[in-house]
């Protein structure tokens, strides 16, 4: 939560110095104008050259002479100060400029003409705009340069400019008598209402009409406001507006004084001290609701009070700091909150084991656990709102005869509390003597409920209090499996518990770095007496623990589902030995075992045929091993896809024959061609008279559905050649040869010949 306030701060910092915030800060200055506004002064008169002053007189610009008569009849009405907001080209050429001239000399230090500039894309000078000096004799200057955002408004005005070598003051500067820097700015009060401008059309002028009462005393700035002439600007809360409107604005800003400005850091600085205070002070509701009081009355209300006095300033960094900080506040009120709801068991208000966690975590106390083995069958029977009395009857014993110790409630009937590590080795008495408790039935809502109960017991507080809650609850679930009543959890099994843990994730690790390995076991034709194949073995060695038990990891992987990944690194290897031995001319084939988590599986097919494609292998040289009971289990979608193998040419066998309950049915419908009879039957064929009568049925039985039969487990003599009697095609076993590598395989294979067999 530190990082989030630290962010909030960068984000505020950020928001001010690269103007993130500018737009935001415009749209809410432009909210506050509304909220301000107010007339103009009146000082101010516009005369706008619109569509009709066009009409009569010509599309503009106009001729000198024009301008003259404006001039002359503003000044006869008694004008105090004439402006022109747009500069007057042509003046060397224009017939009218003499008149023009004798004007301004009528009206000497009245008229003040635009001098401005313009920029030159090709070269980024300012390119000065002049009146000629013949006209400057008998007037003054203001510059009439605006800059616009991004959004065509003019925010700002300026004090004055530098126009070549000249310094000009703007018409607001001239008009207010308020001095500046050069290109000092000023921002613009759009809180006056554009329409309370006084406003003449130029037509009127011309014309010589009865305005002495409209212009007397007043100044006049003269502009474009017709259509495609001249430039329009945005004007915040009134839409396209002609410059000369801007103009008179920025004029009647300065009427009033000159505006203040303060940076975004003078309001951000008081946000940031303001809300330290606050946080350092509480991180309550009413802390958060003050805030929500106090961010707009600073972001609305402060501004448009100082505003009112002509002092502006930029709110949004300190609006985001605020914002940050309330949103920093509120989410560590709900963690809270949600970590206090977190503590407490829904049902019955009880402390939780996230409230054991949280007591426990430096203590060196001893942990007993116990378990209702039976508390959903007992909360199902009884009424929704019974459960919370069941609750406090177990919660009562426990607390009964543990001595007054504060029992934590977990899900499902569990139950655990602590016990001081002095007395911890006599605990025996105390778990009797609850065990003897709980054999009286719990009377819930009129019912008995016959509660049976387990202890677990950790001893050992150098781990953390999470593995020792654990310890307790193995501990119980072993108690309750030996049938006993408590069990106090053995530390020395720790190492065992935690290679079962880690041994999935090191098993993907150790196919990758070549710990995991393939062996391969011979398959014997008893008709022929060659060695016709052999099933692919996977084995484990770990670099620390030695050989892994196949059964140990294969298990695990199938339970997790990583089966896939194992058996598709022994899928590729067999296939890649199979192939390598078949090149020959030898007819080699290769038996691998398959998960059943894999039958039905979508990616098994893609896999079979990318790895047969990718070795080059026939598919009839594979045979897939599939259990018994895990061909009986298959739905008919499963079924389907060994069928669909079936179809690609490879081989399937069902493994472990006469472990599971085939039916015939089962078996004319299954795709195999291949049964293997388990090994417990053939190591008791030669002693057991059943065993030879089940053999011996299975392989008659086979060999009239077209399968043939492999027998596993052959370790002597009599019992391959019992099994030759009997006509099985296939054996294999310890007498035929053990697993081995496959460098021991290809040598195997080199010195093998069907005498040795014999």
């Amino acid at each position: 939560m530190r990082l989030l306030l630290i962010w909030t701060l960068v984000s505020g910092l950020l928001f001010g110095l690269a103007e993130f915030g500018e737009p935001m800060d415009d749209l809410l200055l432009a909210i506050r104008n509304k909220a301000r506004e107010h007339n103009a002064s009146g000082q101010a008169v516009v005369v706008g050259i619109d569509n009709l002053a066009q009409q009569e007189v010509g599309d503009w610009p106009w001729k000198a002479d024009r301008y003259a008569t404006m001039i002359e009849n503003l000044g006869d009405a008694g004008a105090k100060r004439i402006f022109f907001d747009f500069p007057i080209n042509g003046l060397k050429h224009d017939p009218g400029t003499p008149r023009l001239i004798e004007a301004l000399k009528n009206h000497s230090g009245k008229v003040y003409l635009a001098a401005a500039f313009s920029d030159d894309d090709a070269t980024g000078k300012r390119i000065p705009l002049i009146p000629p000096h013949e006209a400057r004799r008998f007037a003054h200057l203001v510059n009439t340069n605006v800059w616009i955002n991004g959004y065509n408004i003019v925010w700002s005005g300026r004090y004055s400019n530098r126009v070549g070598d000249l310094v000009v003051p703007s018409i607001g500067s001239v008009m207010s008598g308020i001095r500046g820097g050069v290109e000092e700015e000023f921002p613009i009060d759009y809180s006056i209402a554009m329409d309370s401008i006084p406003y003449i059309s130029a037509s009127e002028i011309l014309r010589g009409d009865a305005v002495l009462s409209r212009v007397q005393g007043h100044d006049i700035i003269i502009g474009t406001n017709a259509n495609g002439a001249g430039n329009r600007y945005s004007v915040p809360g009134h839409g396209p507006s002609a410059s000369v409107f801007v103009a008179a604005l920025a004029a009647e800003t300065l009427l009033a004084g000159a505006p203040g400005t303060y940076g975004w850091w003078v309001p951000f600085l008081l946000a940031l001290i303001v809300t330290t205070l606050m946080m350092r002070v509480s991180r309550t509701p009413p802390l958060i609701l003050g805030m929500l009081v106090l961010l707009p009355t600073c972001a609305l209300g402060l501004p448009l009070l100082l505003e009112s006095y002509g002092h502006y300033t930029a709110i949004m960094p300190a609006t985001v700091l605020m914002l940050g900080s309330m949103g920093h506040l509120a989410w560590q009120l709900h963690r809270q909150r949600f970590d206090e709801r977190g503590m407490v068991n829904e049902v019955s208000g009880h402390p939780n084991l996230n409230a054991l966690r949280a007591a426990g975590t430096e203590t060196q106390d001893g942990l007993i656990a116990a378990r209702i083995h039976n508390y959903a069958e007992a909360a199902t029977a009884l009424p929704a709102a019974a459960e919370k009395d069941l609750v406090e009857q177990i919660i009562l014993r426990l607390s009964l005869g543990n001595g007054g110790c504060k029992v934590y409630q977990g899900d499902e009937g569990i139950f655990m509390w602590l016990v001081p590590a002095a007395s911890i080795n006599n605990v025996g008495d105390q778990l009797a003597g609850l065990s003897a408790i709980f054999r009286s039935p719990a009377n819930v809502s009129g019912r008995l409920i016959d509660l049976g109960i387990a202890f677990g017991v950790d001893a050992d507080p150098g781990r953390s209090i999470q593995s020792r809650m654990s310890s307790a609850l193995l501990a119980c679930q072993e108690a309750q499996n030996a049938g006993e009543h408590w069990r106090v959890y053995d530390p020395t099994k720790l190492e065992a518990t935690e290679w079962r843990v880690t041994m999935l994730g090191e098993l993907d690790a150790a196919i990758d770095n070549g710990e995991v390995w393939v062996a391969f076991q011979p398959k014997l034709d008893l008709l022929s007496g060659d060695i016709c194949g052999a099933e692919a073995l996977v084995r484990w060695t770990h670099p620390e623990k030695g050989p892994i038990n196949p059964e140990e990891f294969i298990t695990a992987a199938e339970r997790h589902d990583r089966i896939e990944k194992l058996t598709e690194h022994v899928l590729n290897r067999a296939v890649q030995v199979a192939a390598t031995l078949n090149k020959g001319g030898r007819k080699f084939d290769m038996a691998v075992n398959l998960s059943p988590r894999l039958i039905g599986h979508a990616n098994l097919k893609p896999m079979v045929v990318q790895t047969l494609r990718r070795h080059g292998l026939p598919a009839e040289r594979l045979i897939l091993e599939i259990t018994e009971t895990a061909a009986m289990s298959s739905a008919e979608s499963a079924m389907q896809e060994l069928r669909d193998l079936r179809g690609i040419g490879l081989q399937l066998s069902i493994d472990d024959y006469g472990t599971g309950f085939s039916t015939l049915d089962y078996l004319k419908r299954c795709p195999a061609t291949e049964l293997k009879i388990d090994r417990s039957f053939v190591r008791m064929l030669v002693s057991s008279r059943s065993d030879r009568i089940m053999v011996n049925s299975t392989i008659e039985l086979a060999h009239s559905l077209g399968e043939e039969v492999v027998a596993e487990g052959v370790e002597d003599n009599e019992t391959l050649q019992l099994l030759g009697q009997m006509g099985c095609d296939k054996a294999q076993g310890y007498l035929i040869g053990r697993p081995m590598p496959y460098e021991a395989l290809v040598d195997y294979l080199a010195d093998y010949s069907p005498a040795k067999a014999a």
